[in-house]
């Protein structure tokens, strides 16, 4: 094989790990926004973290550590007739091995029960490791920093 097809190969090979990332990352949201408790929970590593911070004031909104937690904690998460989106914009891919790292931008939309418009009702940053396990890419550890929420205006605390 020339050098120049071994760079493209290699070239390839990581737009394919990078691809394979980012369809986990929307099974994520898909799975939270509509209720598919067992593939969300099945994203995370067996002895993944999710933690949720607010950084302006550092308080801790939530933290889940473990298969047993994550279902625990989506199994009360708002499904539909309560629509809501986790939008996940600007990521940054870098990918080590077997091991990746990811930074994006995310942001919170819902539909407002009173007359059904849609809100923007958070932002902020996710910070994910990521480990690809026999095969496949799982979150190891994903930090969301909320940087601007309404959603304790509205009575909403996750």
């Amino acid at each position: 094989m020339s050098e120049e097809s071994e760079s493209a190969a290699k070239e390839l090979a990581l737009l394919l790990e990078e691809r394979a990332i980012l369809r986990l990352l929307h099974r994520y949201a898909h799975a939270m926004d509509y209720g598919d408790e067992s593939a969300w929970v099945d994203v995370f590593t067996p002895d993944g973290v999710f933690d949720v911070i607010e950084v302006v004031g550092g308080h801790r909104v939530h933290r889940e550590s473990g298969r047993a937690a994550f279902s625990a904690f989506i199994s009360t998460y708002h499904k539909p007739p309560f629509y809501q989106k986790h939008m996940m914009v600007d990521p940054i891919i870098q990918i080590d091995g077997t091991s990746a790292r990811v930074e994006a931008y995310f942001m919170l939309l819902q539909r407002d029960e009173a007359d059904g418009q849609p809100l923007l009702v958070a932002f902020g940053r996710y910070f994910d490791r990521l480990v690809k396990q026999e095969g496949r890419w799982r979150i190891a550890e994903r930090r969301a920093e909320v940087e601007s929420s309404t959603l304790k205006s509205r009575g909403i605390t996750d």
